[in-house]
């Protein structure tokens, strides 16, 4: 079998993730772009404040049953559960620890094959690879085994900070972080995807909370859908950025952050879009039962509902 190995298929071995996030600087396009899409978001909740609590929580209830799907769908696997709980579909609790983490892999590797090996850091070399006609494309490596847990030390330290930057400030932002993160350090054998997508919202849920002064437990916007219809940017751009310390990635990190901000745009929009339907649904309702109600004579109140 030929291998070919990209630029970015460099072993790594540990390094301080605070100084991987000093050399990032935000350019000043996706900072437009973030405060577009926050105003974006804010319009979506100003439409939603119009519903009572109960309407809400059940369209974020569909959007988090829709979103396991689909995050299982990203990696063409078929999720087949249904018999999630409220306790799958609500985040019991925002912070992280390491058992955390395991608990939410565990919960993503439920229904597969490789379960034993869930909720455990890896101890083999892993890599992000391609094969096709006996030619197998090696895109980039996750860490070496023996730094999974320094690194991911880092990880939750990075997560829980709450610095004063546009990104620590900022739910788009820092979640989309996470996300990167999680991916590059790849700490488990399987499932490191889908559990970096559960990550991504939880975080964003959490700066949400800090940001509007809420107590949101489900996030009410969800990206595997939008990534699934963009499936190769997404993988693309995440083989292409390195890391390490010694790379210049403020490009690429950039369209990292601006991929993602485009995802939330999308979903905004659909989830706009269903909002919308409701609205005309309840409006012919509305127009229906007024119309009844001045003509009992009207023959629309022949019609049967079926």
């Amino acid at each position: 079998m030929n291998i070919i190995k990209h630029d970015t298929a460099n072993k790594i071995t540990y390094f301080n993730l605070f100084d991987f996030m000093d050399k990032i600087h935000i350019d000043s396009d996706v900072l437009l772009h973030m405060q577009e899409t926050s105003l974006k978001f804010d319009e979506y909740f100003k439409k939603l404040s119009n519903y009572d609590d109960e309407f809400v929580l059940y369209f974020w209830i569909s959007l988090a049953y829709e979103e396991i799907k689909n995050n299982h769908y990203v990696v063409n696997h078929i999720f087949s559960r249904f018999d999630l709980s409220v306790r799958d579909l609500f985040f019991d609790r925002l912070n992280i620890s390491h058992n955390r983490i395991h608990d939410i892999h565990k919960f993503i590797m439920k229904d597969q094959k490789n379960y034993d090996n869930a909720g455990s850091y890896r101890k083999t070399e892993v890599e992000v690879s391609y094969i096709d006609n006996q030619v197998k494309e090696i895109f980039w490596y996750g860490v070496q085994p023996q730094d999974v847990k320094k690194f991911m030390d880092d990880f939750i330290q990075v997560y829980k900070s709450n610095g004063v930057s546009v990104i620590d400030s900022n739910p788009f932002l820092k979640s989309a972080l996470i996300h990167l993160l999680f991916i590059k350090i790849h700490p488990y054998t399987d499932g490191n995807g889908r559990t970096a997508r559960y990550l991504h919202n939880i975080k964003f849920t959490e700066v949400l909370n800090k940001l509007y002064n809420m107590n949101l437990k489900i996030s009410p916007v969800n990206l595997s859908k939008s990534i699934n219809v963009n499936l190769i940017t997404y993988v693309n751009i995440l083989d292409s950025i390195y890391f390490d310390l010694d790379h210049d990635n403020n490009k690429m990190i950039n369209e990292w952050f601006n991929f993602i901000l485009n995802m939330y745009d999308e979903q905004l929009f659909m989830n706009e879009s269903m909002i919308n339907d409701m609205d005309d649904v309840m409006q012919r309702i509305i127009k229906v039962k007024e119309r009844l109600e001045s003509d009992p004579t009207d023959n629309l109140h022949k019609i049967r509902v079926r």
